[in-house]
């Protein structure tokens, strides 16, 4: 009803169904003209692919070096971050100087974990893999499984 009262309602419904006309007969000129016989398709299989595990190229191969430096260059560290200092686990108190040759050089080295004292001489073991090397004046050598490392008195004593 509202086609036959406005002119231009009328003209814009008979563009819609003059389209609708056009893509109708498109689509039958394509389906007539695309009615031939189709020609078989010969199909050629391929036998299935030979799996070969292949090692990655060594230039690919990290080392564990390359892992460690992560490791100890931690990115969510904070800024200008320092490892804290190892704990000594034993601390020198004092040393004690013969006055003859009878007495041998002595140390006197306090645990920190413990807080047992030893009174010790060269060659004495404090646990199983600490040994005294040396015993000088306001000092002594330590060794642990090979790593050597030097108890000294704090200045003052």
């Amino acid at each position: 009803m509202c086609f036959t009262l406005n002119p231009i309602h009328r003209r814009a419904g008979g563009l819609w169904i003059a389209g609708a006309f056009v893509l109708l007969l498109i689509v039958v000129v394509v389906r007539v003209l695309s009615s031939s016989p189709r020609e078989p398709v010969a199909v050629d299989t391929l036998p299935a692919p030979r799996r070969v595990h292949q090692t990655p190229p060594a230039v690919l191969k990290v080392s564990e070096t390359y892992y460690r430096t992560i490791i100890d260059n931690n990115l969510f560290r904070p800024l200008g971050w320092t490892p804290p200092r190892p704990i000594e686990p034993y601390r020198l108190i004092g040393t004690i100087l013969p006055r003859s040759e009878n007495t041998p050089l002595q140390a006197i080295i306090e645990s920190t974990t413990g807080h047992q004292t030893y009174i010790v001489t060269l060659g004495s073991n404090l646990d199983a893999d600490t040994q005294v090397v040396d015993i000088q004046s306001k000092q002594v050598t330590l060794s642990t499984q090979g790593q050597q490392r030097t108890l000294m008195l704090p200045i003052g004593f």
